[in-house]
């Protein structure tokens, strides 16, 4: 289905925008309020910022952020004027992760000393202007900067919090991610961590390895699919990541005890 590959189409996390501008040195802008959050990247020149009575003279490395509904003001320096690249970012956990990485409207700009989280701005903008549309691939990219806003950020934190960061991430791509053919290296690659470490989180605060994890959330979804008696048992399969129907039921059967059909037939007599 088209929407799955629609950065702009999942719940949890999406990506409804993205740009790149290099900017006149007498530009004025106006700027609309979005209902989602943006995130605006210096990759060169100067520019000023002006948000909730403060200003704030930014250069090549800087990230401003802009809250939903709000109209801050920026312009670019006359002599040198700025080239930036922005992202749109909304989704219902969306401000639990910008919080996270401590970024708020009294926190709006935070610089990039080593350009880290410039090539995760780089990746959305290049893969949008070369496929014309905001994909899985942008959204991935997103899910990246995340987890490295948590590494950086919370390095001196408590190391709890920066596991449960660690472990959020995960578990906002499995959800967003679980009907494509992921891995346990995918998932922990996207967070920015070993596939390893990434196990041990799990097991820890979950009880269980991140394979069991993925493997529980598709095995729930398809049980919901398989309820509303308006799938055949392939495509409930197909829905949830398995191409294969038989590896589906295979992994049905030792998660329920009892094959898709059986299931199915069971859900339909109550």
């Amino acid at each position: 289905m088209a929407y799955e590959n629609d950065a702009a189409s999942y719940i949890e996390l999406s990506l409804h925008e993205c740009g790149r501008e290099e900017c006149l040195p007498d530009k004025t802008f106006h700027f609309t309020p979005k209902e989602y959050h943006l995130f605006h990247y210096v990759l060169r020149g100067k520019g000023i910022f002006s948000y909730k009575g403060y200003t704030y003279k930014l250069k090549r490395g800087d990230i401003f952020y802009i809250p939903p509904r709000e109209v801050p003001t920026y312009r670019p320096d006359p002599s040198d004027p700025w080239t930036y690249e922005w992202i749109g970012i909304g989704g219902s956990r969306a401000a639990e992760l910008i919080e996270k990485a401590h970024i708020s409207a009294s926190k709006p700009v935070f610089h990039d000393e080593t350009l880290v989280y410039k090539t995760h701005f780089d990746a959305i903008a290049n893969e949008y202007l070369s496929k014309g549309k905001l994909n899985l691939y942008c959204l991935g990219q997103v899910y990246s900067l995340f987890g490295r806003l948590f590494g950086n950020e919370l390095t001196s934190a408590d190391p709890t919090v920066q596991k449960t960061a660690h472990l959020l991430a995960a578990k906002e791509y499995i959800h967003n991610n679980y009907q494509f053919d992921i891995s346990v290296d995918d998932i922990a690659k996207n967070v920015g961590i070993t596939a390893n470490y990434l196990s041990s989180l799990f097991n820890a605060f979950e009880g269980m390895s991140t394979k069991f994890y993925l493997t529980k959330v598709r095995m729930e979804v398809a049980a919901t699919i398989l309820r509303s008696g308006a799938y055949l048992i392939k495509d409930a399969g197909a829905m949830v990541g398995y191409k294969n129907q038989l590896h589906f039921s295979s992994e049905f059967r030792k998660y329920y005890g009892m094959c898709p059909s059986e299931f199915a037939k069971k859900e339909k007599k109550q």
